[in-house]
């Protein structure tokens, strides 16, 4: 096996990266939809599920970051990696390695649980079938500022239908940093910021689906984008909410939003109120359902893809009204595009630098798209859009229920199989291939296929070095299908074999590494990883992933049941274990994460949101609320 290690910083590569930092600048003060801003004015955040699924290391020319200075997740994702420093965002400090810690304690501490309603859940609970993971979304006022009560929400699918004055199928909750103690927000628990009755279509008539995937911001954070899942018969809805604050005020007591067909706020027939929410509900054409496709949003070009259960990608425009006025689909120029037809198709990825769509699908198919502005590729027929020429079709698969992830710097598209159906027995892997699905390699994590693989996350070393550095962490399988902690290291040059890809950049080593650590006790369901980076913590622990189990967890705090943990990955440790632990019924959905704040300054302020998947109990409950699904927010201060 290849071991990589950190390298110092030379002062040419300090020189070279502080060239960077100039262009870097201008693609924060120059992305669309962000408006002008200095680095004292406000920045805001949105963490959802697609921004651990298009990522950046480092880019290593003038040009490679020229070509992503208008890509706002590039810069979300760098800027997320700083240091506050007397509230402000310390560019530079950033970009050169000159981050400060703190005496602050890395621990959880569940802060609050807020019911999601009885049998609530962000998605579907895992039921010893396919589990899609599906995620909450945050949004962050001003990252350049001190946490803010006020106007940091998170929003929660409840995967129920919605009643006027009752059950809400979505909800939002602000007042986030709350908990016992003295709290940062000065209050115990979380306030409901608004929750929506939001099953009605195109025109105002009452449905009867649930929001079964994640939900998506719009960059300011005044809208969300979701889809409302229903059979095939009548089909899904993407629905586009623009929310106003206090509406509802409880998780039974959600109102129904004004059905508009255009943003212009006026109040003439179909158009939004004057003041107030409203929301535009477009039906996906063919009248299929969504099972497995979460919305996804390109800020650039104010676009959402999502796919159905019949291998056809969705396009919809002028999503959040920056473009334009009326959202629509678009069904001419090949849209709606058939991908793989009878499957169900992932949520899908757009890389920024190749312009290329990467989904997978329920019989294992790893797919691209090509759009009117893709610069790699040719069509399978005819001309853009189109389906790829080429995709990727192992013999044998458990069905794919995650999305693939890209590094848009080093143009590499990993996706993890349970069963790859190749050589003697079943193996589970994670796949490595380029933009255009060119060629491919993989890496086994093992032979267990009891379960699905999810995907995996990239540490702090990976996502701010140049490709050849970091891991990338999976909660991989073993013999018995056990969920296994397992990391992947890259290799740029010197690499046997040879890499195969016309670029060798962030090319996979071929092994996985002998580091490992088991976190269930027997074969069990492992959630997605997600990593969370916080300068602010002490050196020795800013970096931690963190996933959960279904059952069976192996922390010190599961109690041998669903469970949500982590492990410190800083520095690429040369062992891995259970850091910390919290008991969650059923084990948790996706796992997203805010603020890289100083807890010590700011108690509850850097933290995992997610919904345990299964109804609280007298011994994990919500609050103080049994029988009732349950919204969660867990800190890294004190554990409970």
């Amino acid at each position: 096996m290849i071991e990589i290690q950190n390298k110092p910083r030379s002062s040419r590569e300090v020189a070279s990266r502080s060239m960077l930092l100039g262009i870097v600048l201008i693609a924060v003060l120059g992305a669309r939809g962000a408006g002008a801003q200095n680095v004292s004015q406000r920045i805001p955040m949105v963490s959802d599920w697609s921004h651990s699924h298009v990522v950046f290391s480092l880019p290593l020319t003038v040009d490679q970051t020229s070509r992503l200075r208008g890509e706002p997740r590039y810069w979300m994702q760098l800027l997320s990696r700083n240091s506050r420093k007397q509230g402000q965002i310390d560019f530079v400090s950033s970009i050169v390695g000159e981050s400060s810690a703190s005496s602050e304690s890395h621990r959880f501490r569940r802060d609050w649980g807020q019911s999601l309603g009885a049998g609530g859940s962000t998605g579907v609970p895992y039921n010893s079938g396919s589990w899609w993971p599906v995620y909450p979304a945050k949004f962050s006022f001003n990252i350049n500022a001190t946490p803010d009560c006020t106007n940091d929400y998170v929003v929660f699918p409840t995967n129920l239908v919605g009643v006027a004055g009752g059950q809400a199928s979505i909800v939002a909750y602000n007042q986030l940093y709350a908990g016992s103690g003295s709290p940062y927000c000065g209050v115990a628990s979380p306030s409901v910021y608004w929750s929506y009755d939001t099953n009605f279509n195109s025109s105002g008539a009452a449905t009867t689906g649930t929001v079964q995937t994640s939900p998506v911001l719009s960059g300011d954070g005044t809208k969300v984008a979701f889809v409302e899942t229903r059979p095939t018969s009548v089909g899904a809805i993407v629905h586009l909410l623009k929310w106003n604050a206090g509406d509802g005020g409880g998780i039974n007591s959600a109102v129904a939003p004004t059905v508009a067909t255009v943003w212009t706020a006026d109040g003439l027939t179909g158009h939004c109120p004057a003041t107030g929410a409203c929301m535009i509900s477009i039906s996906l054409n063919g009248l299929k359902a969504d099972t497995a496709s979460s919305p996804f949003y390109d800020y650039q070009r104010d676009v959402i893809y999502v796919g159905d259960d019949n291998g056809k990608l969705h396009k919809i425009i002028n999503a959040f009204g920056i473009s334009g006025s009326t959202p629509s689909e678009v069904s001419t120029g090949n849209w709606p595009i058939t991908v793989d037809v009878n499957t169900k198709l992932t949520s899908p990825t757009l890389d920024p630098t190749s312009g290329n769509i990467l989904i997978e699908d329920s019989s294992g198919i790893l797919s691209y798209v090509r759009e009117t502005f893709s610069t790699a590729g040719t069509c399978g027929a005819g001309v853009a859009p189109c389906l790829g020429s080429t995709n990727i079709n192992p013999p044998g698969v458990h069905v794919v229920t995650d999305a693939p992830i890209v590094d848009s710097s080093t143009e590499k598209v990993f996706a993890f199989y349970g069963n790859d159906g190749v050589g003697v027995g079943a193996t589970t892997v994670v796949l490595q291939s380029d933009a255009t699905l060119s060629t491919s390699i993989s890496a086994s994590l093992g032979s267990g296929t009891g379960h699905h693989i999810h995907a995996g996350a990239f540490d702090n070393t990976y996502l701010t070095g140049d490709g050849s550095v970091g891991r990338l962490y999976i909660c991989g399988s073993s013999l018995n299908s056990t969920p296994t902690i397992q990391r992947i290291g890259f290799t740029n040059s010197g690499r046997v074999p040879v890499s195969p890809f016309a670029n060798p950049i962030g090319t996979m080593n071929p092994l996985v590494d002998v580091v490992r650590v088991a976190v269930a006790t027997a074969s069990a369901e492992c959630s997605p990883v997600t990593e969370l980076f916080n300068p602010n913590a002490p050196s020795a622990t800013q970096d931690q992933i963190v996933f959960g189990v279904q059952n069976l967890g192996k922390g010190s705090s599961c109690g041998g049941g669903g469970c949500v943990m982590s492990v410190n990955v800083t520095s690429t440790p040369t062992t891995l274990a259970i850091a910390n632990s919290i008991a969650e019924i059923n084990g948790p959905s996706g796992i997203i994460v805010d603020n890289d704040a100083n807890t010590t300054t700011y108690p509850q302020a850097s933290s995992l949101y997610f919904s345990n998947q299964g109804n609280s109990t007298s011994g994990i409950g919500c609050g103080s609320t049994t029988g009732v699904g349950c919204a969660i927010k867990v800190t890294q201060a004190g554990l409970n």
